[in-house]
């Protein structure tokens, strides 16, 4: 009995080990099926034009995209731009041929808040920005065969139900220096939290981990944006790098001999650089090219603290590795009536995961993407609606550093986006 009990003890351990790495897959879920810890393009206007959408926003959600945009805000105005994303991956593997998964609940919800008041007689003007840069969830069915007790691939290696929400207040100040450059400034203060469940281990099939811890992160973003010709415009924006310090508490269901016991950890959001040029080419259609740089490189390691605990499993300090990629991408749009504006864009996203520590936690590949919107507007009104159709690489996994996460993944992306402004 001596033995059996120190066997269950080392096993349980063993996968709570499992369960540290199975965090790490879990905490970079940030942007799943998206591009890093990125959630979709935020705002109609940007998703409409996805490609080109720093140099010649002209709404409130310039807040996010540039500030010193918002410059060229005349009236006070409100904005709420809800993002719809449907999401959805399958996995064929590679390492026990005939398992494979599906995710399911794919329809997410990403609300987003924008307000800007001019000052100063259109010299200054504030701004807010309420949004969800960062979140979305990922969920796979466990009646797939990947995650049948006790012998699918993905079953104590991988959490069935993962969360990341993110919810950051962006108060933002814009000045014109003249009427040819404009400048912008805002503060970006960021609470987010952390969910997941996994199985843990085949000796005790029903013993479940659920993870759960929340932080705060804080950081700026800035703007600039230099008007070359009356219908030429270039733009610079940053937006600084964010960490976020996680505690919580992982408790344990189903097993009453297993307490619960403390959950910490940390993520380096990225830093990210953004260039712009936009010309009006006619008194009714514009057109831009943007290129952004993301600094995913930060996002070495990722400590993962379980404090004082029944097993004594170890604090760790798991690799990452991740890479800086960039995005590139060319929109516009053409005011085809008096009150009617159609737009399109098209970007192209690189993803950041190298194919040794990817997950099936975050399925990331590079993204083709292809949007088109349309806006109607009068004096105090306007909608808007916004569609992008995401194009993900297929994934072939061969030489992960867990051989449960070989296999080929595949991806169904839809990206929708609806504006209600208020001008006043």
């Amino acid at each position: 009995m001596k033995t059996y009990k120190t066997t269950y003890r080392l096993c349980l351990k063993n996968s709570l080990l499992r369960l540290g790495t199975a965090f790490v897959m879990f905490a970079v879920v940030a942007g799943a099926f998206s591009e890093g810890f990125r959630n979709p393009t935020i705002g109609t206007f940007g998703l409409g034009r996805s490609g080109g959408r720093i140099a010649q926003v002209d709404d409130s959600t310039a807040v996010q995209q540039n500030p010193a945009n918002l410059i060229g805000i005349t009236n006070a105005e409100i904005q709420l731009t809800p993002s719809v994303v449907y999401i959805s991956a399958d996995f064929q593997s590679t390492t026990v041929p005939g398992q494979s998964a599906s995710t399911k609940d794919p329809w997410k919800l990403l609300p987003n808040f924008f307000a800007s008041v001019p000052l100063k007689n259109d010299q200054v003007v504030v701004g807010l920005g309420v949004t969800t840069p960062y979140g979305l969830g990922n969920e796979w069915d466990t009646g797939t065969s990947a995650f049948k007790q006790p012998t699918g691939v993905f079953t104590y290696f991988a959490p069935h139900s993962s969360q990341l929400t993110a919810v950051n207040f962006n108060p933002s100040l814009a000045v014109k220096i003249t009427d040819k450059i404009w400048l912008g400034a805002g503060l970006d203060i960021m609470w987010s939290e952390l969910e997941f469940k996994q199985f843990l281990s085949p000796y005790a099939p029903n013993l479940e981990a659920h993870a759960k811890g929340d932080g705060v992160g804080y950081g700026g973003n800035l703007g600039i944006t230099y008007k070359l010709t009356d219908h030429q415009r270039l733009a610079l924006t940053y937006r600084s790098t964010m960490t976020v310090d996680y505690s919580g508490t992982t408790k344990f269901s189903s097993y009453s001999g297993v307490p619960s016991t403390s959950f910490g950890s940390q993520i380096k959001f990225p830093n990210i650089i953004a260039a712009g040029y936009g010309i009006d080419l006619t008194d009714t259609i514009r057109l831009e090219t943007d290129f952004e740089w993301i600094q995913f490189s930060q996002f070495k390691n990722l400590p993962v603290n379980v404090g004082l605990n029944y097993l004594s499993v170890p604090s760790q300090n798991l690799p990452q590795n991740w890479k800086d990629t960039f995005t590139i991408g060319i929109g516009g749009d053409w005011k085809f009536a008096q009150h009617w504006t159609l737009r399109a864009g098209y970007q192209y996203f690189e993803s950041p995961v190298p194919d040794k520590t990817f997950s099936p936690t975050i399925p990331d590949a590079n993204q083709n993407v292809i949007t088109l919107g349309l806006g109607w507007k009068t004096r105090h009104h306007s909608l808007e609606a916004a569609y992008g159709l995401d194009f993900y690489d297929e994934r072939h996994i061969s030489n992960n550093q867990n051989p449960a996460f070989n296999g080929k993944y595949t991806f169904n992306v839809h990206l929708f986006s609806l504006a209600y402004r208020y001008s006043f």
